[in-house]
C-alpha cells in the first residue's frame, strides 16, 4: 500500500521551512537513502510556494542546463529562448530577472557530479560570487550518501562550509507508518 498522505517528516519540514524563512540566503543539503521520502519531502516544502523542483538525470550538461532553463520559463517568461552557455550565465541570468526569492532543489545531485565532476567547484565559485547574496535559495537532495558526503558536506569539498542546514534523513520508523495506515 503507498501512503498518499504526508507522514511523520514534521522535524524535518519545519527544519526546512525554518531555514527557509530567514532573510539571508539559504543553501541546505538533504540527503539520505533511496526511496525513503527526500524528494517527497522536497516537494511538499516546495509545493507552498511557485518554487522550482528539478530532478537531475545523466544525460549530458548542456541537455541538463536546457531541462532546467525549459522549467525556469514556466517563473520567467521566455527564459529557455537562450542558449547558456555554461551554469553561471544561467544561474546570474535567472537571478538578475526574478522579482523574487525563488527556492530552487536540485534533486539527485550527485547525477550533475557524475556529468561534470567539476560542477561542486563552479557552483562554489557561483555561491561566493553572488548566489549567497541573490534571491535564489538553493536545496542540494540526493541518495548517494558517500557522493553527498563527498562533494557537498565533507571537509574536502570545494561547497564545504557553504551549507547553512544539512539533514539527513532517516527511514520513518513503523510506529509512523502503522499509525498510518490505521494498523
Amino acid at each position: 500500500m503507498i501512503l498518499s498522505t504526508f507522514v511523520d517528516r514534521e522535524k524535518d519540514r519545519n527544519r526546512i521551512f525554518a531555514a527557509l524563512g530567514r532573510q539571508d540566503c539559504q543553501f541546505i543539503v538533504v540527503y539520505g537513502r533511496r526511496r525513503i521520502g527526500k524528494s517527497a519531502l522536497i516537494k511538499h516544502v516546495l509545493q507552498h510556494n511557485r518554487d522550482l523542483y528539478f530532478l537531475s538525470d545523466q544525460t549530458s550538461e548542456q541537455n541538463q542546463r536546457q531541462l532546467f532553463a525549459n522549467m525556469v520559463a514556466n517563473r520567467i517568461e521566455g527564459f529557455n529562448r537562450v542558449q547558456y552557455p555554461d551554469w553561471e550565465t544561467l544561474l546570474r541570468s535567472m537571478n538578475q530577472q526574478l522579482d523574487r526569492r525563488l527556492t530552487v532543489c536540485w534533486d539527485e545531485f550527485p547525477y550533475m557530479v557524475k556529468t561534470n565532476p567539476a560542477f561542486p567547484s563552479i557552483l562554489q565559485n557561483i555561491w561566493d560570487e553572488f548566489l549567497q547574496d541573490s534571491n535564489i535559495m538553493l536545496i542540494l537532495s540526493g541518495s548517494l550518501i558517500g557522493m553527498m558526503k563527498k562533494h557537498a558536506l565533507s571537509y574536502d569539498s570545494p561547497l564545504y562550509g557553504r551549507r547553512t542546514a544539512q539533514i539527513r534523513l532517516m527511514p520513518l520508523p513503523f510506529t509512523a507508518v502503522y499509525t498510518a495506515q490505521s494498523l
